[in-house]
């Protein structure tokens, strides 16, 4: 009997709480009385226009003005959704419950029914025929109409779009301005942002109107703000046209009508905010005010960032270029610029600069103690311990100095199943001087976004395998970095030299390297004398769907191998030396774009496609080992550790070293990656990878390593999966899940889907900050 009690109250708990869960999977269960539940829009419908890029540009405005995400849209879309809406649900559940698990569970994971009140499709239809106006569809109009679902709960919102006429600027003329602004215009208009017959479009007036503004107060106009000029559009006197006037409003102040010029230059260095100034030294017509002897830093590394100077007309440009290079400076917690007329008379056209500078920290000691999660599989603790120097001889010059070390082993599996034992550590130290401007023999002309830097580097490591090698590398560089505008960053490191040298190795190790005579070449004792160009692209913030592009050109040996050249010996001759040492020899190229897709306020479809090639030749059969490309890892293809696939098809079963000999000269690389919100910080990620490495020339030892053409699809590696992404603000905390599909080796196992065992085409990675 008591048996049977315990099977009856089991069943009856059961049947409860699928009833329970039923009743709070009804999606219309909360919504009010007269309300209906939002569940999207049908297709918009277009009448009467004309197809072309002004349309397409203004369609995308209307669909976004009428865009609404209902409950469990798919990417939030406000077309589809998933057949499980459970925020809806678990909302429905727990909502109208005060305990504190119900309020936590609700605000964390619960989503609000999305009401057609809430919606107010009548509203959006009002928003959206502004935007039509905005654009020169004056008699455009928007229609919204309420698309029933069986359920009299739900509801969809149709809407018709009529453009109908689009009016285009049949003549536009400035009106107004002082004559000396009004010859500014005049000669400036081949930069005009509005022409004759172009379409009426509001943007394109205020993106004219600023211009202007920009074009005055680079000009001396320094109170001249774009608000001071408006326009007036006459749409009767020709009809389906618009006769422009732009003109200078009435109430313009009198001071924003004339041009002004710098006086006087004050500086002020202060140590801390709080600080007495109590000495100075005045040249001319600067004043620098410090206390102390001396000023803490040298006056001529400020002014030489200072575009403005005496007796020259104000210019907005010259000060936004002085104060990003100014307050670049890593000297500086605050700076800022004031300036004021020398008096109130009105007479005056003289404005004195005041510049207030507040020095940061001195110095700064730091030691990061860490756990070490790498792409190529390896992990374990690391830590470094460093010192930095800002202004150190009092030029602006920041002075770092760390010393490294870290030990790691492998715990990554390879598709076969079987894993590596290979453990290893690593020490060394690095000391860099950045100095904030271009260490040239020559002036640069170019105006420049930003205070440009020259970095002077050096490098030593020491990286030892357990059981197979030691290899001590040394590197020095110099290194340019400069932007020419917001978005556009290089990078030229003219001389940059490393040098490798193997210690010591094993019998196992040196087995494996006769073996493999590319190996062999690529890890023997060498210089490397390169030269580095980075370019890189990031589209403006206010790009709802921004771009960022990245290309690095690397040659290495080139002009040494033209030194010899010139003495005789042909290009292609090997062995040649650099202080009595071989010298690598090899062209290189890598590009990375990425392409965010923002489809929601915490929803992103992020597209990355990278590639890169490398050509050795003359003094080098095969390029430095830590040049080559390789595949996998928590930034590649995840749902493999680092060089565990590739290059192209080759695979081995014999144990040997690892992933060593899977490298290559040529990579590509593909990811797409879907970030969702799931609760406060915690995001999620869903992604799908492809990519491999080939070799360009014929490999007798990795055979299937080359690149050929018609191979190249088949052996692209690829894996999907899910990850978590923890959002600390300044940092992100990331683990992925990476689930194999297909390998481009055969692995006995038929279809494209050629994992043997689920479980061994599967990795974790613990990184930090995104892939991608």
């Amino acid at each position: 009997m008591k048996k049977e009690s315990i099977y009856t109250r089991i069943k009856i708990t059961l049947l409860l709480t699928i009833a329970v869960l039923a009743y709070s999977c009804s999606s219309t269960r909360n919504i009010p009385e007269g309300d209906q539940l939002y569940t999207g829009i049908t297709k918009i419908e277009y009448k009467n226009y004309e197809k072309n890029d002004h349309f397409t540009l203004t369609k995308s405005e209307v669909e976004a003005a009428l865009a609404c995400a209902p409950n469990g849209a798919l990417f939030g879309s406000s077309y589809y959704r998933t057949p499980f809406p459970y925020g809806l649900w678990i909302w429905n559940a727990f909502s109208s419950s005060n305990s504190g698990f119900s309020k936590w569970i609700t605000k964390s994971l619960g989503k609000a029914p999305v009401l057609m009140s809430w919606v107010n499709p009548e509203l959006r239809a009002s928003i959206a025929n502004s935007v039509l106006r905005n654009h020169g569809y004056f008699d455009g109009n928007v229609e919204q109409t309420r698309v029933q679902q069986k359920n009299i709960k739900k509801c969809k919102i149709g809407y018709t779009v009529s453009p109908n006429h689009l009016y285009t600027l049949d003549s536009i003329a400035y009106n107004g301005f002082p004559k000396q602004a009004d010859s500014l215009i005049r000669k400036t208009m081949n930069d005009a942002l509005i022409h004759k017959d172009d379409a009426f479009d509001v943007y394109s007036l205020d993106a004219e109107r600023n211009r202007i503004g920009t074009l005055f107060r680079n000009n001396g106009y320094y109170y001249y703000q774009p608000g001071y000029s408006t326009y007036l559009a006459d749409t009767l006197s020709v009809p389906g046209k618009v006769n422009l006037r732009f003109h200078m409003a009435d109430d313009v102040p009198v001071r924003a009508k004339q041009k002004w010029y710098i006086g006087k230059l004050d500086v002020e260095i202060k140590k801390l905010f709080t600080d007495q100034l109590t000495d100075s030294i005045k040249h001319r017509r600067l004043t620098v005010h410090f206390t102390g002897r001396r000023p803490p830093i040298r006056v001529r590394v400020i002014l030489k960032g200072m575009k403005i100077r005496p007796g020259k007309l104000f210019s907005y440009e010259d000060y936004l270029e002085s104060a990003n290079n100014v307050g670049a400076s890593d000297c500086f917690s605050m700076t800022d610029f004031k300036f004021t007329p020398r008096d109130t008379t009105s007479s005056c056209d003289t404005l004195d600069m005041r510049l207030s500078c507040v020095l940061g920290k001195p110095y700064d000691f730091y030691v990061e103690s860490n756990y070490i999660n790498k792409t190529s599989g390896r992990t374990g603790p690391g830590i470094i311990v460093g010192f930095t120097k800002r202004n150190a001889f009092r030029g602006g010059e920041k002075l770092d100095i760390n010393m490294h070390g870290s030990y790691e082993w492998q715990v990554g599996n390879n598709v076969q199943g079987s894993s590596s034992q290979v453990n290893s550590y690593e020490y060394g130290g690095d000391a860099s001087l950045e100095i904030p401007r271009l260490m040239l023999p020559f002036n640069v002309r170019r105006r420049l976004y930003k205070a440009p830097t020259t970095l002077f580097k050096g490098s030593t490591n020491i990286l030892n395998r357990a059981g197979y090698f030691r290899m001590h590398t040394v590197s020095g560089e110099m290194t340019y970095k400069f932007q020419t505008s917001a978005n556009s960053i290089h990078e030229f490191s003219p001389l940059v030299i490393e040098y490798q040298h193997m210690n010591s190795s094993t019998k196992k190790f040196d087995s494996i390297r006769v073996a493999n005579p590319y190996l062999s070449v690529s890890m023997q004792n060498q210089f490397i004398p390169k030269m580095k160009y980075t370019y890189t692209y990031i589209s403006p913030a206010k790009y709802r769907n921004p771009i960022q592009w990245e290309t690095t050109l690397t040659e290495a040996g080139n002009i040494l191998s033209l030194g010899y050249l010139a003495t005789g010996k042909k290009w292609n001759d090997k062995d040649k030396q650099m202080f009595k040492n071989p010298y690598a020899q090899f062209f290189k190229v890598q590009t990375d774009f990425r392409k965010t897709w923002r489809l929601g306020d915490k929803t992103q479809l992020v597209g990355h496609i990278g590639g890169g090639i490398l050509f050795s030749y003359g003094n080098s059969s095969s390029a430095p080992y830590n040049e080559q490309f390789y595949i996998g890892g928590a930034n590649s293809v995840r749902a493999f550790s680092a060089r565990s696939v590739g290059p192209g098809s080759y695979y081995s079963n014999v144990d040997k070293f690892s992933y060593v000999d899977q490298t290559g000269d040529m990579k590509i690389l593909a990811n797409i990656e879907y970030r969702f919100n799931i609760f406060g910080h915690l995001y999620g990620a869903t992604f799908l990878d492809a990519g491999n490495i080939w070799s360009l020339k014929y490999d007798s030892y990795r055979i299937g390593s080359q690149f050929k053409l018609n191979n190249m699809l088949k052996e692209m590696a690829t894996g999907t999966g899910l990850g978590l992404r923890y959002d600390l603000e300044f940092l992100i905390i990331r683990l992925d899940w990476g689930i194999g599909i297909h390998v481009p080796y055969d692995t006995t196992k038929s279809g494209y889907y050629n994992i043997p065992k689920f479980t061994d085409g599967q990795t974790l990675h613990f990184a930090v900050g995104y892939p991608f």
